[in-house]
């Protein structure tokens, strides 16, 4: 990793801070030490010492991830990482310097460093304060010129007065909406009563219902990500009973991964995720930087779901460029809301260019890899609906494989470094054309690994909480209209995980990738959809099967009952991610009849009947079943 991307920017400065707070405690330090014991000062300064005394804080410093952390959002364990890492660094002085003779006594370089100490964290505290107050001035001048903005709509409480809920109040503040947060509650009674940054904390969590009733909340945040779910479990149900309209939003758990990064984008409704009740999950945040720091990085399909996360999780580290592209015009539309909004956030501005763009279009796709040159792909672009891609085989196949095959063309062409594809588990043994295309996209990715050296990788998943056409916001929907829910069978059962977990695990997964990597989520078990729906219900506080009908409405084409993760000859094999497992496959896959696909026959498809073409895709895909499961 460039050295120059982790300390550019406002790094930079606090570099050149700490070489002046280091050199003016060691020269301060030596005066103080000649006045007492009446001996010259160049006695004392020594400057090939020196040089090795101010290496050692800095590569201390550098080493420990000083230079990483957002002051502006800084919080003890910060401060108690940089007095460490001042310790280490005169730790390694020492090492040094007992190595080579000297005739200085080494007492002189004991009493400046702890003016390094203090000097370093006071500065820190004034240059967070300064920032604060310089964001929140921008924020008010803003507001000031600029009628569009409202605030007066929003009256949002936060449960939890902890770090995560201080720093929610902080960005609303950088972003001007500081008077839409009207106070905390907080089951800790030692901080009842109290104010913190300028807002009060009216009561415990127990107390919810009254003061949002009191003070007419109409928004909840809760910040309390590392408290467990039952108690999360607890104010939602107190709020929904009472409250059932108003919005709830919470930190996923994952959040204290990321607590020096904004976290009012991670703010998200509260969900059927928080009742499933999936465990706890890291990323390695440091191979991820290592790999993605300085780099230019082009996501397609960027519009959808997981194609926004994957780019909005990007920006977290230190990417230098992000291109993002989808053929709708609306879904890039809100993007650049969305992101325009977030970098605000960051601690430093990448460049990020929309392009509205139909990977099927060699043309300009060629025109986009020309002028930015992209470093890393994630092709998240596809289509995805099972039922819809039955009736429409041409295009499923267009898009899924025709555009996955123009990008590594390019890619090829244009020295890519890692392209990454999102795959799907209906990809195992498919029985639907969505399937069997995705399948087709991950072979055309082996064979571009091993005839073109392209490093390629393959992150395979189940279905994602939330996204276009996923069930829970169609479950949502019929309740918020009285019912009935529709559940297409009794017995179906699915793999879920939540948006930002699944793009932030593909990211890992990425950073981990050498090429010809087959990489599987750990998406944990297979739910009953019949038990999501019930659940559901009970979330909006009502009685499943009383208040709200569940219906049954049969499988539709393409679908099955359960779906699987891997084929029988991949074998799971663990990586330095427990979330993250890589498939041990030999790799073996019909060469001619992939070569014969993409000399001859790719172009031809669109002359194809239906039937054509499932003919086409079951040479290719011999596991392809168009049998349905009947119901």
């Amino acid at each position: 990793m460039s050295l120059f991307y982790v300390i550019k920017g406002k790094r930079l400065i606090f570099l050149a801070m700490d070489c002046l707070v280091i050199t003016l405690s060691y020269l301060i330090s030596t005066v103080i030490q000649c006045y007492y014991i009446e001996e010259k000062l160049p006695y004392f300064i020594n400057l090939i010492y020196f040089l090795i005394y101010l290496s050692s804080f800095l590569v201390s410093f550098y080493l420990f991830q000083i230079y990483r952390i957002m002051w502006e959002y800084s919080n003890i364990e910060d401060m108690y990482r940089l007095i460490v890492s001042s310790i280490s660094g005169f730790a390694i002085f020492i090492a040094l310097f007992l190595c080579f003779y000297s005739d200085q006594p080494i007492t002189i370089y004991i009493f400046p460093s702890f003016f390094v100490v203090f000097g370093a964290i006071l500065y820190r505290i004034i240059a967070k304060d300064y920032f604060s107050r310089s964001k929140k001035m921008r924020a008010y001048n803003k507001l000031s010129t600029n009628t569009e903005i409202n605030i007066s709509g929003k009256r949002i409480l936060i449960c939890g007065a902890g770090e995560a809920g201080r720093m929610i109040l902080d960005e609303y503040y950088c972003k001007g909406l500081g008077g839409s947060i009207i106070g905390f509650v907080d089951d800790d009674i030692s901080k009842i009563g109290k104010i913190l940054n300028g807002k009060m904390i009216f009561a415990d969590t127990s107390q919810i219902d009254r003061i949002i009733s009191k003070y007419n909340v109409n928004e909840i945040a809760i910040a309390m990500p590392s408290v467990n779910l039952d108690d999360i479990k607890r104010i939602v149900k107190d709020i929904k009973n009472n409250f059932p309209q108003t919005p709830i939003k919470t930190l996923p758990s994952f959040t204290k991964e990321f607590d020096r990064k904004p976290l009012i984008s991670a703010l998200s409704d509260i969900g059927i995720e928080f009742l499933l009740g999936r465990e706890e999950f890291n990323v390695d945040s440091i191979a991820i930087e290592e790999v993605f720091c300085g780099k230019t990085i082009l996501v397609t399909g960027a519009g959808g779901s997981i194609g926004s996360e994957i780019s909005r999780q990007l920006l977290k580290f230190h990417i230098n460029k992000l291109i993002v592209i989808d053929r709708a015009e609306f879904p890039i539309y809100n993007l650049i809301n969305n992101l325009k909004d977030y970098i605000e956030l960051l601690d430093y501005e990448p460049e990020i260019i929309f392009r509205v763009a139909d990977v099927k279009d060699h043309k300009i796709m060629e025109h986009l890899f020309d002028e930015f040159s992209p470093n890393i792909i994630f092709h998240a672009a596809a289509h995805k609906h099972v039922p819809l891609m039955e009736d429409n085989e041409i295009e499923a196949f267009q898009n899924n494989v025709i555009g996955t095959k123009i990008l590594l063309d390019l890619s090829v062409k244009y020295s890519v470094d890692k392209f990454v594809f999102i795959s799907t588990d209906k990809a195992v043994n498919p029985v639907s054309i969505m399937g069997a295309t995705k399948r087709i996209a991950e072979l055309l990715m082996l064979h571009y690994n091993q005839e073109e050296r392209l490093n390629t990788s393959i992150v395979r998943f189940g279905n994602v909480l939330g996204t276009h056409g996923s069930v829970i916001p169609l479950f949502c929907k019929q309740i918020e209209n009285g019912g009935p829910v529709i559940v297409t069978h009794p017995q179906m059962k699915r793999f879920f995980m939540s948006i930002t977990e699944a793009s932030l695990l593909v990211i890992n997964a990425a950073a981990y990738s050498n090429g010809g990597n087959i990489y599987l989520l750990d998406m944990g078990k297979q739910y009953e959809i019949v038990d999501i729906a019930k659940k559901l219900i009970t979330l909006y506080g009502y009685e499943p099967l009383k208040d709200i009908k569940i219906k049954f409405s049969g499988l539709r084409p393409g679908e099955k009952l359960s779906e699987e993760l891997y084929y029988q000859k991949e074998k799971i094999i663990k990586t330095e991610n427990k979330k993250i497992y890589e498939l041990n496959t030999d790799n073996k896959y019909c060469r001619e009849i992939i070569k014969d696909l993409l000399e001859n026959r790719i172009y031809d498809i669109i002359e194809f009947n239906s039937y054509q073409i499932r003919d086409l895709i079951k040479d290719i895909v011999p596991e392809f079943d168009e049998s349905t499961e009947v119901s």
